[in-house]
C-alpha cells in the first residue's frame, strides 16, 4: 500500500510550521483492467447518436457495462446552456491507449488555468525524479578556531527551496551551531544566483495583486522562507476600547506594521481590513490593519505578499542567528559564494514527490513556479529562469508526439491569460504519465483524490464515487477547468480533461458540467456542490 502525504493548505503558511504527517491512499484506484475500445464522436452531431453507432460498430466484448448511462449523461451535457453561452473543449481517452472516447469543442486550445500544473508536476519528475531535493548550503572559506570564532566569511547558497519555513532555517542554524561556531569575523553573504528573473510570476499583471499581494500571487526566489508570505497574527486587547494586538509570526526589517485596530464589546461584529504598500525601494512591506475584533474573539491570521523575498530571507536568518547567540561583525549582504568555499550544512528538502503533492492537491502556484525555474536550471544550465523551465515543458511535450501549434506556454502554474492548451495535450500527458512506471504512480499520488482531499475533497462524495477521481482543478474569473483520471464502476480507466471559458455568472455552471461528465464515466451521477472557489487560480 503506497504511503501518501498529507498536504497542508499552502495559502496557510502557519500551518506549515508544523510536522507534517502521512495518512493511507488506497491503490484500488490503480488497481484496473483493459480499457476498452474508443468511441470517437463527431462534436458537432448529437452525442448520444453517435455514442449509439460506437456502439453498433464495436466489437461487444469490449464494450462497457455503462455505455448506455454514459451516452445518456453526454446528452444531457451538450444540453447545458453552458455549451452554447461559453466556449467548451472536452476530452475523454482510453488511459492505456490513448485513443479518443469522447471529445467536444473540435479541440479547441483554451486557457487551461491550473490544470497547467499537471504539465509541470509531470515534466519535473521525468527531469528531477520524485526523490530530488532542494538543498540550501551552508558555506565558507574560512577557519574556525578554537574558541568558535569564524575567521571569515558565510555564504548562504540558495536553490529555489519552495518549502523552506523558520522551523527548518532554526534547525539549519542549530546545526552551524554543532559546527562550534559562535563568531563570525566576516561577512553573512546571501547567493541566490541559481535563478536569474523577476521576482513576479510571469503573465499575470493585475494591478489589483500587485498592490494588494494575494497570497496566490507570492513573489519568487531562489532564497525564500515562508512561501514570501507575511503572517500577521490578531487578537484582541484586555478590554473593550482598547488597542487590539497585531504581530508578524515572524518580524523582519523587511515587514513594517501599523495598527489600528479596535477591540470591541464580545457581541460587537469582527473585521479587519489589511492595507498592504511598498515603499519606493521596493524593498520595505507596510501593512496597515483597521478594524474590530471582539472582546474574548479567539486569534485569527492574515496573510499578504512581501516585496522582497531576500530582504526577508536575510531578516528571518539574522534573527535567528541573534537568537542562537552567533555574533557577526561585518555585514549582512547580497552576493556570490567563491570555488573555494566548503559546506558546513546542508539543509534538504522532502523529496520532489512530496513537494509536487502540496502543489497539485492545493493548487500552489508560488511552489509551481519555483519548481519551473528549478527545472530550467537543472535542464538547460544555471540560472534557472521560467523561459528556461517552459522551453523543458516544451520539450517533454515534443517527446510524447504533442504538436507545437497545440499550445502556448508563460509560466508553471497557470496563473496567466496567456497561456492556452488543446485539452488533447492534456490527455497526452495524462495517459503517459499512467504509462511511465519510472514516475507514473508518484505522478497519481500528486493529485486530488475525489471527496477526500486538496481542491476536490468536498466533490464527489457520495459513497459511490469516493476515491474515484483524481484530478487538477484550474479556476480563473470566468474560467473553470477540470482534468485527472476517472475509474468506473467495472475498473475502466479514463483520463479527461474538461476546460471552460468565458463563463458567464456562477463558476458552479462550468462545476456541474464537470461533475455529470465524471459521474457518467464512473457509471453514476456526480455531486453537485454550488459553492465557487477562491480567488486566483486553482
Amino acid at each position: 500500500m503506497r504511503l501518501a502525504p498529507v498536504s497542508v493548505s499552502l495559502a496557510r503558511p502557519r500551518s506549515l510550521l508544523r510536522a507534517a504527517t502521512n495518512t493511507l491512499v488506497a491503490l484500488s484506484f490503480l488497481a484496473t483492467v483493459a480499457l476498452p475500445v474508443a468511441y470517437a464522436t463527431d462534436p458537432s452531431a448529437d452525442p448520444a447518436a453517435e455514442a449509439a453507432d460506437a456502439v453498433g460498430s464495436a466489437d461487444p466484448a469490449r464494450i462497457p457495462a455503462q455505455i448506455q448511462p454514459l451516452q445518456d449523461a453526454l446528452a444531457q451535457l451538450s444540453s447545458d446552456s453552458l455549451f452554447s453561452s461559453a466556449s467548451v473543449s472536452v476530452q475523454v481517452v482510453d488511459v492505456e491507449n490513448g485513443q479518443q472516447v469522447y471529445q467536444w469543442g473540435d479541440d479547441k486550445a483554451l486557457v487551461p488555468a491550473s490544470t497547467m500544473k499537471l504539465l509541470t508536476a509531470a515534466t519535473a519528475l521525468r527531469t528531477l525524479g520524485p526523490a530530488w531535493t532542494f538543498p540550501t548550503w551552508v558555506m565558507t572559506p574560512g577557519k574556525i578556531d578554537d574558541e568558535g570564532v569564524l575567521d571569515g566569511s558565510l555564504y548562504i547558497k540558495g536553490q529555489g527551496d519552495p518549502t523552506m519555513v523558520t522551523e527548518r532555517m532554526y534547525r539549519m542554524i542549530m546545526d552551524l551551531r554543532l559546527q562550534g561556531i559562535k563568531e563570525i569575523k566576516g561577512d553573512v553573504v546571501f547567493d541566490e544566483g541559481y535563478f536569474a528573473d523577476s521576482t513576479l510570476i510571469p503573465g499575470w499583471d493585475s494591478a489589483d495583486d500587485l498592490a494588494d499581494g494575494p497570497t496566490y500571487f507570492a513573489p519568487l526566489g531562489a532564497l525564500s522562507v515562508n512561501y514570501n508570505v507575511a503572517a500577521i497574527v490578531v487578537r484582541p486587547g484586555a478590554t473593550s476600547g482598547a488597542l487590539a494586538h497585531a504581530d508578524f509570526e515572524s518580524p523582519t526589517p523587511a515587514v513594517v506594521l501599523e495598527n489600528k485596530l479596535t477591540t470591541g464589546s464580545k457581541s460587537s461584529r469582527k473585521w479587519v481590513k489589511v492595507e498592504r504598500k511598498v515603499d519606493e525601494t521596493g524593498k520595505i512591506t507596510t501593512f496597515t490593519l483597521t478594524g474590530n475584533v471582539p472582546l474574548e474573539a479567539e486569534a485569527d491570521t492574515f496573510y499578504k505578499t512581501l516585496s522582497d523575498p531576500l530582504g526577508n530571507y536575510i531578516g528571518v536568518f539574522s534573527g535567528i542567528l541573534k537568537q542562537q547567540g552567533i555574533k557577526v561583525r561585518g555585514r549582512l549582504v547580497a552576493g556570490s559564494t567563491p570555488s573555494t568555499a566548503r559546506v558546513l550544512v546542508t539543509e534538504r528538502s522532502q523529496p520532489l514527490v512530496n513537494i509536487l503533492a502540496d502543489m497539485n492537491k492545493h493548487s500552489n502556484n508560488f511552489i509551481a513556479e519555483q519548481v519551473v525555474r528549478t527545472v530550467g536550471a537543472e535542464r538547460y544550465g544555471l540560472p534557472g529562469t521560467t523561459a528556461k523551465g517552459t522551453q523543458a515543458i516544451g520539450e517533454y511535450l515534443t517527446q510524447i508526439g504533442v504538436d507545437k501549434a497545440d499550445y502556448t506556454l508563460v509560466n508553471g502554474s497557470g496563473l496567466s491569460r496567456g497561456v492556452s492548451l488543446k485539452p488533447s495535450v492534456l490527455a497526452d500527458v495524462l495517459v503517459d504519465m499512467w504509462n511511465n512506471p519510472s514516475v507514473g504512480p508518484e505522478f497519481l499520488t500528486t493529485l486530488s483524490v475525489g471527496g477526500r482531499d486538496g481542491t476536490l475533497r468536498s466533490r464527489f462524495r457520495e459513497e459511490s464515487m469516493v476515491g474515484r477521481v483524481r484530478g487538477k482543478t484550474g479556476t480563473l474569473n470566468g474560467v473553470h477547468c477540470l482534468s485527472g483520471y476517472v475509474r468506473s464502476q467495472d475498473d475502466h480507466v479514463y483520463a479527461f480533461a474538461f476546460l471552460v471559458n468565458g463563463i458567464d455568472g456562477a463558476l458552479s455552471r462550468a462545476r456541474h458540467a464537470h461533475d455529470l461528465l465524471v459521474g457518467a464515466l464512473a457509471g453514476t451521477g456526480g455531486n453537485v456542490v454550488d459553492s465557487d472557489e477562491g480567488a486566483g487560480t486553482q
